[in-house]
């Protein structure tokens, strides 16, 4: 009670509504951004093994390509 009045009962009604409305809110942002941590981490994730992925590829690709050097290498080297 404020200042020694009483509140009436719609008033009173409203004050709790409104609070009603703004633990409604603050849980579904708590549930929002449960759901964004959530993704965020998936993709994370994923965005990892690609890049695993891609390095692997790189290192392959690499070898290849020192494997062609090497065997031009020896062409050479039989034709000298």
């Amino acid at each position: 009670m404020l200042s020694g009045t009483t509140m009436s009962d719609p008033v009173a009604d409203r004050i709790e509504r409104a609070l009603k409305r703004i633990e409604v809110a603050a849980a579904a942002q708590t549930q929002a951004r449960a759901r964004l941590e959530t993704r965020n981490a998936t993709l994370r994730a994923r965005i990892e093994s690609a890049l695993v992925d891609l390095d692997a590829l790189i290192a392959r690709e690499r070898e290849l390509e020192a494997q062609l050097a090497g065997d031009e290498g020896d062409v050479q080297e039989e034709q000298g």
